[in-house]
């Protein structure tokens, strides 16, 4: 897989260490389909916007350490107006072109052509990620070559390398039960050590909204999600 290196990424402070989120425009009958089979797609539009706000306020605080950087590859045609107004000061850029390896490889290869050290990138289906996760996650980098945050999905919520490894990225069939799995055998042939974060959850059905409501019943973000569900539910039966 051969990605040419970027310019100089405008708007960067170029840190040692970058976080990179992937996240779509919530828009309805775009984001969350196999939860809209249950909620009604524009409910789960309503329940991925408040799941994006809750990750990106969960992570903006990188951008003002010393040596951190943060940036939202948003996917290309989508408003660029909606991720300015929700991120909180982060650096918004449309994503790479390709299948979500080719785009998350050519995260990585910019990032480190423009001298990043360490750079994770994470997506925004997991509730759970939080600043523990991320700060771990870069510690570990800086003795290790591959971290990955595995979701009980048989994926992972979070990747992050010191060095770039295109075939971490190649031969992987993403959206399925095997990618973790498939990701840990390619790391062990090349002899990559992989240091693993806390198993979690991603959203994607009805069933993990309502694991997550269980397990943390009085955050904001399961009250939000009540909400939303409420108000279907009532639009429903009227």
């Amino acid at each position: 897989m051969t990605i040419p290196p970027c310019k100089a990424l405008q708007g960067y402070k170029m840190n040692k260490e970058l976080l990179v989120l992937f996240a779509k425009e919530p828009v309805c009958g775009q984001v969350k389909t196999r939860l809209g089979k249950d909620t009604g797609m524009k409910a789960a539009s309503s329940l991925y916007d408040l799941l994006l706000r809750h990750i990106i306020k969960n992570v903006a605080f990188l951008k003002d350490y010393k040596d951190y950087d943060v940036i939202i590859y948003k996917t290309p045609g989508s408003s660029k107006v909606y991720f300015e107004k929700i991120a909180d000061g982060i650096i918004v850029k449309d994503q790479p072109e390709g299948d979500l390896g080719k785009k998350m490889y050519a995260a990585f290869n910019q990032g480190f052509a423009n001298d990043y050290e360490r750079i994770c990138i994470a997506g925004t289906d997991c509730p759970g990620i939080s600043h523990a996760d991320i700060l771990k996650a870069f510690k570990l980098l800086k003795t290790g070559k591959l971290v990955l945050g595995p979701s009980d999905d048989g994926g992972y919520y979070l990747i992050g390398l010191s060095g770039s490894y295109p075939q971490l990225f190649e031969n992987i069939a993403w959206s399925t039960k095997d990618v973790l799995s498939s990701t840990l055998k390619i790391a062990g042939s090349l002899g990559i050590t992989c240091n693993l974060l806390s198993l979690k959850t991603d959203i994607d059905e009805m069933a993990d909204i309502e694991r997550y409501m269980s397990k943390y019943p009085d955050s904001k973000l399961t009250l939000a999600f009540k909400k939303v569900l409420i108000d279907f539910v009532v639009k429903v039966i009227t």
